[in-house]
């Protein structure tokens, strides 16, 4: 039998002790769906948490959980976990490059934080290259949480029910495009396959 797309999220924390939000109800949302995709999620707060957890979702066992949703603070081509104040916790799109090279064949890779693809076009394929990953998508812009999370979860829906070919995700991205134009030009919502 056919193992079912899923999707393996890394979560940092997003608003503090005083303001706890998570996307586990936006999973549980899509696990218990008509998609019923399966999940795995992890908090991470440190960049090692993250290189330790990318590891371990190459393992065999996760091979199905082939969507990787990094739901991580960020700047233009910067992953943001923990204390955001830390440099040596930062996560550069080189560092990210060289830790998934070669390793994404197949994958969707997608960013939940703000600005992470606001990089150079050129830049977004090399790092498909590199990595292998059929698609990365993510934002340009500085989106609200919830109205971003809740457009999200519709990227994921439409992800989930086309073929991991770079065929299958074109249509997922016409759709996207097509049913969220306005959406995506607002949140500056970058899909790229690759190339």
């Amino acid at each position: 039998m056919a193992k079912v797309p899923g999707v393996f999220c890394l979560e940092a924390d997003w608003f503090g002790l005083v303001r706890p939000m998570s996307m586990k109800p936006v999973l549980d949302l899509l696990h218990g769906s008509d998609a019923k995709i399966p999940y795995v999620l992890r908090d991470v707060a440190t960049r090692a948490e993250i290189e330790f957890y990318l590891r371990r979702s190459f393992q065999a066992r996760y091979e199905a959980f082939d969507l990787m949703w990094f739901a991580i603070h960020s700047r233009p081509g910067e992953l943001l976990p923990g204390d955001m104040r830390v440099p040596l916790e930062r996560i550069s799109i080189d560092a990210l490059e060289d830790l998934l090279a070669g390793k994404c064949a197949g994958r969707i890779l997608h960013f939940s934080g703000c600005r992470f693809l606001r990089l150079p076009r050129a830049r977004i394929d090399r790092f498909l290259r590199r990595t292998r990953a059929l698609c990365i998508s993510g934002f340009t812009e500085e989106v609200p949480w919830l109205e971003a999370t809740i457009f999200e979860s519709y990227w994921i829906t439409l992800l989930h029910y086309e073929t991991r070919t770079r065929a299958g995700v074109r249509d997922a991205v016409r759709l996207m495009r097509r049913e969220q134009g306005p959406l995506c030009r607002k949140f500056g919502f970058t899909m790229r396959v690759r190339p």
